[in-house]
C-alpha cells in the first residue's frame, strides 16, 4: 500500500483544504487558530501611534482602492501602528490570471470542497514547494513595494531583527484569516492577501516570509500535513522548540490570527515532531 501511495504523488500530487489549502496530505478541515487572549490597551493618554504610510500600485492606483490596516505591538515603541496597502484593478486582476494560468499549466483540478489534485513539477512530488516559489516569484515586485514602507521604518527607528520581526508578523496575523476556496491550490497570491485583506496560514506565511527576508530576516515557511498547518519560521533566539534545516536553526511564528508571540506554538498545533521547514528558494530576479 505504500508503495502505490508513492507512485501515486509522484504522478499526481493530491491536497486536502484544512487550515491552509494547498498542503499535501491534509485529512480534515480545521478552523484557524484562536489565539490567547490579548493584554488590555494601555491608557489612551500612553497610547502612541505611528504611520508606516501608503502603499500605492502603481502610484496612479485611486486612494479608494487602499485599505488601511492598523494593530499593535506591545513590545515597540510606539506601540501602535497604521499601514495603507492597495492594488490597481489591472494589476489584481493581472495576478489572479497568472495563477489561473499556472494552475492550468500543472493541470490543477478541484475534486470537491476540500480537495484537489494537480501534476507536480519534478522534484516538488512530495509538497507545494514549486507551488510556493512560483507565487513568490510572481508577486515579488508589487510585495517589495509594500515592504519598502517597512524597512524604512525599521531603519529610521533602528529596530533590531527580533523588533522588526515582530512589526512585520503582528501586521501580517491583522490581516483576516479566510480559507480562499476560489484560488488554485487553496493559496491566494501574497500581494492580493493585504489588498482582499483574507487569507489563509499558508497564503499569509508566504506574504509574511518575502516581507521578512526583504528587511533581512532569514525566514521559511513550516508546514505539517499531519496537523494541517502552516506557519513562519524564523532565525533568531526565542521561546519555544527550535526547527533545524541544515545549519540552520528556526523558531515558530503562529501567523493566522493576533496574539502569538514569537517562539509560541498554539496547544493544538504544539507537536514538533510533526513539523518540518519547506525549502523555498531565495528570489534571484531582481525587483523593479
Amino acid at each position: 500500500m505504500k508503495k502505490l501511495l508513492q507512485l501515486f504523488l509522484i504522478l499526481c500530487a493530491v491536497a486536502t483544504f484544512g487550515c491552509c489549502l494547498g498542503l499535501l496530505g491534509l485529512s480534515s478541515p480545521d478552523t484557524h487558530t484562536v489565539a490567547p487572549t490579548p493584554q488590555p490597551p494601555p491608557e489612551a493618554s500612553e497610547t502612541r501611534s505611528a504611520h508606516l504610510g501608503l502603499a500605492l500600485i502603481p502610484t496612479s492606483t485611486p486612494t479608494s482602492r487602499a485599505r488601511t490596516y492598523s494593530w499593535r505591538v506591545e513590545s515597540l515603541t510606539p506601540p501602535e501602528y497604521h499601514l495603507g496597502y492597495g492594488l490597481g484593478v489591472p494589476l489584481a486582476v493581472s495576478l489572479e490570471r497568472k495563477h489561473l494560468d499556472y494552475g492550468r499549466k500543472l493541470h490543477f483540478r478541484a475534486l470537491g470542497p476540500t480537495r484537489f489534485t494537480y501534476h507536480a513539477p519534478p522534484g516538488c512530488e512530495a509538497d507545494m514547494r514549486c507551488i510556493y516559489a512560483e507565487l513568490m516569484r510572481s508577486n515579488a515586485a508589487p510585495v517589495h513595494v509594500l515592504g519598502e514602507r517597512f524597512l524604512q521604518h525599521i531603519r529610521e527607528r533602528q529596530l533590531n531583527p527580533v523588533e522588526a520581526t515582530e512589526l512585520i508578523t503582528t501586521f501580517v496575523q491583522r490581516i483576516r484569516y479566510q480559507q480562499p476556496d476560489d484560488q488554485p491550490f487553496g493559496v491566494l497570491p501574497p500581494a492580493l492577501v493585504p489588498a482582499q485583506d483574507r487569507g489563509d496560514c499558508d497564503s499569509k506565511a508566504l506574504l509574511a516570509v518575502m516581507l521578512l527576508r526583504q528587511v533581512g530576516i532569514d525566514a521559511v515557511i513550516l508546514y505539517s500535513d499531519p496537523l494541517s498547518h502552516a506557519a513562519v519560521g524564523v532565525a533568531l533566539p526565542g521561546r519555544g522548540p527550535s526547527f533545524r534545516h541544515g545549519s540552520r536553526s528556526y523558531r515558530y511564528v503562529e501567523i493566522t490570527s493576533e496574539g502569538w508571540p514569537l517562539g509560541m506554538i498554539p496547544p493544538q498545533h504544539d507537536k514538533p515532531h510533526l513539523w518540518k521547514v519547506l525549502p523555498v528558494p531565495e528570489l534571484t530576479d531582481s525587483v523593479e
